[in-house]
């Protein structure tokens, strides 16, 4: 069974499925091997990527993040990015995130005793329910890179498992997932991101700090795109060193 991986940049990203589990106990990663199996059973063209850190994962895409597997000490926790929309009338699925819910597989036995095989249909269905008449995420990570890699002393990283665009080693935008909507997210001048949360399709960035100016955008809804192209170019503005946003602007007048 052909399967598709991609490995992060980074020397503490896992390269592949085996450096996700090293250092674990055997029973744990026989359960994580054997949550990989039921994942590419269910979905046989998943993405598979890696994440890094103190607790590696393996994560899983079709047309949008479907699920993630992350082994721990006694267990593995798997994470379903569709979770709050789930069928779930045993209330099997814990956590109260807006964005998704997990389970805490703790046996070989309990593998198949979860709904996982069903969760991961559904999720698909949901996904592809979602994005149906708007753009997905590797849509909006390609018009980002466009945008982004043209600046100068930008680069791309696997950041959070997400993709982000860098300016020396700091992040001035990025793009990631709602419920499996795509979103992108940048830095506003406070008095401008207050303006513009009050339209729709922009909000106050999750990770946002009070008056920092960091929001998420959802292209689907704000749609301009020369506008995002803007904001993009604000947030690089604001992240960069003076130096290089003077650069730019000499860029711009030839």
């Amino acid at each position: 069974m052909a399967k598709k991986k991609s490995a992060s940049a980074g020397s503490s990203t896992p390269r592949s499925f085996g450096g996700v589990v090293r250092g674990r106990a055997k029973s744990v990663q026989a359960i994580a091997k054997a949550l990989q199996a039921v994942v590419f059973e269910e979905l046989p063209d998943a993405a598979e990527s890696f994440y890094g850190g103190q607790r590696p994962m393996a994560m899983y895409r079709t047309s949008a993040d479907t699920c993630w597997i992350q082994p721990l000490t006694d267990r593995c926790n798997v994470y379903f990015m569709r979770g709050p929309q789930l069928t779930d009338d045993d209330g099997l699925l814990e956590g109260n995130s807006v964005r998704h819910r997990f389970i805490k597989v703790k046996s070989i036995d309990a593998v198949e005793q979860f709904p996982i095989r069903d969760w991961l249909r559904e999720s698909v269905d949901l996904n592809a329910a979602e994005l149906e008449d708007g753009l997905g995420f590797d849509d909006v990570l390609q018009k980002l890179r466009k945008i982004c890699l043209r600046l100068p002393k930008t680069k791309e990283t696997l950041t959070w498992g997400k993709p982000h665009f860098r300016v020396g080693e700091k992040i001035f935008c990025g793009c990631g997932e709602n419920a499996g909507r795509p979103s992108l997210g940048l830095k506003m001048e406070r008095n401008e991101s207050v303006l513009m949360m009050k339209g729709p399709g922009i909000e106050k960035a999750p990770y946002s700090r009070p008056g920092d100016g960091w929001v998420t955008i959802d292209p689907n809804v704000f749609d301009d795109w020369d506008e995002i192209e803007n904001f993009v170019i604000g947030s690089f503005r604001l992240i960069a060193p003076k130096r290089l946003s003077v650069t730019l602007d000499v860029e711009s007048e030839d």
